[in-house]
């Protein structure tokens, strides 16, 4: 047993131990304490190898199976299939191991022999019977007798040309390929084989002869393509295809479906030119039935390359949304190549370099080709389809996103990437910072569909904050809500979205002060009337500006809306509202009652509306105020079960009734008539009292003068609930709030992006009508709402902009090369039209998102196409870091080729010193 130095067991040499010993039971501990049959030593050989080459190893080759092992393996250096190695070891039972499991590519050639060539080229009398069982095998799982070696020798051949065995054996082998229906004895070397087999056993009845001007059939094409055999194809192709010309008119179906049987056998045996010259007698490459497999997906499932990229560049080739090829190669990838055809990276660039091939395509489960990559763990194909645009906010049918098992790292390294410069120096005037949202904005064709053709509603509107807000509510990903990419992103949703914003502010700000100062007249009987009833009106009209809000958003998104609690807060307030504005005809204590309410909703909803403002102060306070207050209701949730036990304890202990028998009524003491007069709230007499007064009490409002301590356990009772309640828990709590708003403080910028991102998610949800609602497909509505929400195609053609930080950080919207979202006439829905190639101005600078009305922020500060100076200094410290690198990646190379020259000079300089020497002793030698 192989061990190392401090005594461990070595799997591998474990392993290699029991393979020698013939040890299956010791095979099996080494497999499954982790040792790898597959693994290649300093040799380039496997243990598997050598499991399938030694004799009287079936029990070793089907636990390597069994352990993983490929029926199919190859060793790449040698180029040697498994079942080579199996035809090796000449025994049967080794063989019919790896056979039985099937998919065995049993013609599969080493050194321009299959095994059973292998076999029959190595028969002696020796191993007559061995060899024949083998034969035997191969045959019954479907080993073709007619591949020929590179002497154009069939199997059968070999066996009449040798003299070595005995007649019986002979003669028994030559009846078992006389048994297979598929046998050609006349195609190679002119027919040797049949005169061979007349000469020497004339009592055997031979297969019809195949003369060279018989009828050519499909299935006869067929075994020649799996002969491998294409010049022999090639001629019997053409004769077939004039045959089947002139018979076109009767027989079109018929023919198209074995042009295109003969086209998929191609391309499973990589036949290069076979497929070529299927595809120039012109057939229908795209499948007739949607469950047929097309021949470009069948080219991408074996990776046959050369057939992929003839086939994507002919012009007859139709991708329907079943096509999912992306997908496919890529669920491949870490496969082993079968054979020298299969090279499944290389279809993988030929797929994205193809502009047919949707890069953003979802199979049934709406899986998408960047959440395969993610999916395999395959970061180098994630990084391609990244740098290729794959959009990151592809939604599957269960809701995930390519991006939630993708690398943090990975996601940061390209978003670096994303942002370049225009090549100017940075301290020209045109010096650009470049933004690319290619991974952010779903790809739109010229024909304004989508790229997710498959899933979504036809009319939804595409939303693009899906992939931002999983970004905001994950841990891992959330802090590159602060990357320039994303915060210029929520820059430019910000700027399309704050008009609705702002309006909505300043209309809830005027009912706010209107309803508030209506109650206040109101129910003070000011003598003001005319001033009640105005605010009144006022309030009146915030009224149904509220209920036209929220029946829009309702009439938008009606499952959404039941979803929100801030809307049922909102439905709330318009009903009391209407209860306190109405002249109602209840009593005034009601009355109040419903103003209270009212006036308390309006504050919280107008304090929500105030924390949602793009300053980042307020928002940070109104962060801490949520974290705070859901801190502190989960924490005293736990906590209540103490405040109610304490409350039950204080309500036995001091609420029993004071009854003094001996003294008469009149003799009451003034302070028993006082506590009569104050209720019971400090006597703990009433059990919902005593609760609240132990929640006062919790605060540190003891009035133990008011507590009547009769006995010691009154006393320790008391004096356990100062210490564990007042002391202990109410400072917990405090310390628990001081935490929670120090960790919003160290990161208030990140703070303020999440509430951003939260906001705009929101106000895109409901613009979008996640339910698909018909109000929101309908016209104006769509073209309302596309307007204000989405950034591209209609506003960035090129789904990228230019930021100038040496011009007051104004921002560029690209618009060459590219369409723009415009109505026809102004008659006809939006299309994509090209701009006009005479304009001259290639860029043009950010413009309000109404442009009847100024930019909101412009009317305050002007600095409405300004981005922020924080993501502009983040941006140009990322660029400056990427230019380091390359700088510091250049120097490497230089050092490094430098390093290499001076090796290579020492190198010459070590043989000329050699040559010196030789020649120093010659000239010795001679003297």
């Amino acid at each position: 047993m192989s061990s190392n130095n401090c005594g461990f067991i070595d799997p591998q040499g474990q392993l290699s131990a029991a393979l020698a010993n013939r040890d299956i039971r010791e095979f099996h501990t080494a497999l499954d304490s982790g040792a790898q049959a597959n693994r290649q030593d300093d040799r380039h050989t496997t243990l598997y190898e050598k499991a399938l080459s030694t004799p009287g190893c079936a029990q070793f080759i089907e636990a390597c199976l069994s352990h993983g092992c490929n029926v199919n393996y190859i060793n790449q250096k040698l180029n040697k299939a498994a079942i080579s190695y199996a035809a090796d070891s000449r025994d049967p039972s080794n063989l019919a191991e790896l056979l039985r499991h099937g998919g065995v590519q049993v013609d599969r050639k080493y050194s321009q022999l299959t095994p059973l060539n292998s076999l029959a080229k190595n028969l002696t009398a020796e191993n007559a019977s061995q060899v024949g069982s083998c034969i035997q095998l191969l045959l019954e799982y479907g080993a073709s007798p007619n591949l020929v070696d590179q002497g154009e020798f069939t199997p059968l051949h070999h066996v009449l040309k040798n003299r070595k065995i005995e007649a019986g054996t002979k003669l028994e082998l030559i009846r078992l390929f006389l048994k297979q229906p598929q046998l050609d004895i006349d195609s190679y070397r002119n027919g040797q084989v049949r005169q061979m087999l007349r000469d020497q056993y004339p009592e055997l009845p031979l297969p019809e002869l195949r003369e060279a001007g018989a009828e050519i059939d499909c299935e006869r094409l067929l075994r020649t393509l799996r002969d491998g055999d294409e010049n022999q194809f090639e001629q019997q192709f053409v004769e077939y295809h004039q045959n089947v010309s002139g018979n076109a008119d009767n027989q079109c179906n018929a023919n198209q479906e074995e042009y295109q049987s003969l086209l998929a056998e191609s391309i499973k045996r990589g036949k290069q030119r076979a497929f070529e010259a299927i595809l120039e007698t012109g057939i229908n490459i795209n499948p007739s039935k949607l469950s047929d497999i097309s021949p470009v997906e069948l080219a991408v499932i074996w990776g046959n390359h050369r057939a992929l990229e003839k086939l994507l560049k002919h012009p007859q080739l139709r991708l329907t949304s079943h096509s999912k090829l992306l997908n496919a190669v890529i669920s491949r990838l870490g496969e082993q190549p079968l054979d020298d055809f299969c090279d499944h990276q290389r279809c993988f660039q030929l797929l994205l370099e193809s502009d047919r091939v949707d890069i953003n395509e979802a199979d049934k489960a709406g899986l998408v080709p960047l959440s395969y990559a993610v999916k395999y763990r395959n970061t180098k194909v994630a990084q391609e389809l990244l740098r290729q645009g794959a959009y990151i906010g592809a939604r599957s049918a269960f809701g995930d996103l390519p991006i939630q098992e993708m690398d943090p790292k990975v996601l940061e390294e390209h978003f670096d990437s994303c942002i370049t410069t225009n090549g100017e120096k940075p301290g020209d005037q045109s010096f650009e910072i470049i933004i690319n949202y290619k991974n952010l904005m779903r790809r739109q064709r010229e024909s304004g569909q989508s790229d997710r053709r498959s899933i979504g509603h036809p009319h939804q509107l595409e939303d693009e904050m899906t992939p931002i807000a999983y970004i905001a509510d994950s841990k891992e990903l959330r802090y590159l809500l602060q990357h320039p990419l994303i915060s210029s992103f929520l820059f430019l949703k910000w700027h399309r979205l704050s008009v609705i914003f702002y309006l909505n502010f300043l209309l809830y700000s005027l009912f706010t002060a209107s309803i508030i100062t209506h109650t206040l007249l109101k129910f003070h009987e000011s003598d003001h009337t005319a001033l009640t009833a105005l605010f009144g009106l006022f309030s009146w009209i915030g009224i149904v500006y509220l209920i036209i809000r929220e029946v829009i958003q309702l009439a938008m998104s009606p499952l959404l809306y039941f979803r929100s609690i801030t809307n049922l807060m909102e439905v709330a307030l318009i009903v009391l509202s209407i209860l306190t504005c109405m002249e109602a005809s209840y009593d005034k204590e009601t009355q109040r009652i419903l103003a209270v309410f009212t006036i308390l909703l309006v504050s919280v909803e107008f304090c929500l509306l105030v924390g949602s403002l793009p300053v980042l102060s307020i928002s940070t306070h109104m962060l801490m105020l949520r974290a705070v207050s859901s801190s502190f209701i989960k924490s005293f949730a736990l906590y209540s079960i103490f405040v109610l036990t304490f409350s039950l304890c204080f309500y036995i202990l001091f609420g029993k009734p004071q009854v003094d028998s001996s003294s008469p009524k009149d003799s009451t003491p003034e302070p028993a008539k006082k506590g009569e007069d104050d209720g019971h709230f400090n006597t703990f007499s009433v059990p919902i009292e005593a609760l609240i007064k132990t929640i006062v009490m919790l605060t540190g409002e003891f009035d133990a003068g008011d507590i009547k301590f009769d006995s010691v356990y009154t006393y320790l009772i008391f004096l356990l609930f100062v210490f564990f309640m007042t002391i202990v828990l109410f400072n917990l709590l405090n310390g628990l709030a001081v935490s929670d708003t120090q960790a919003i403080k160290a990161q208030a910028e990140l703070n303020g992006a999440i509430v951003r991102t939260n906001l705009l998610t929101r106000y895109e949800q409901v613009l979008t009508g996640r339910d698909g609602h018909a109000i929101v497909g309908s016209e104006p509505f769509r073209s309302i709402c596309q307007r204000l929400m989405n950034v591209y195609p209609n506003y960035l053609t090129l789904r990228q902009i230019s930021v100038l930080p040496n011009d007051g950080n104004k921002v560029l919207i690209p618009m060459s090369d590219g369409f723009e979202l415009q109505p026809l006439n102004g008659k006809s829905p939006a299309s994509f039209q090209p701009l006009p190639t005479s304009a001259t101005q290639k860029k043009k600078l950010l413009d309000p998102p109404v442009k009847l009305l100024p930019c909101c922020c412009s009317v305050m500060n002007g600095k409405c196409a300004q981005i922020d100076g924080r993501t502009v200094k983040l941006a140009l410290a990322l660029i400056d870091q990427k230019s380091n690198t390359e700088q510091r990646r250049q120097r490497d190379q230089i050092s490094d080729r430098r390093l290499q020259i001076i090796e290579h000079k020492l190198e010459n300089l070590q043989f000329i010193e050699q040559k010196l020497d030789h020649l120093l002793q010659v000239l010795q030698e001679r003297t």
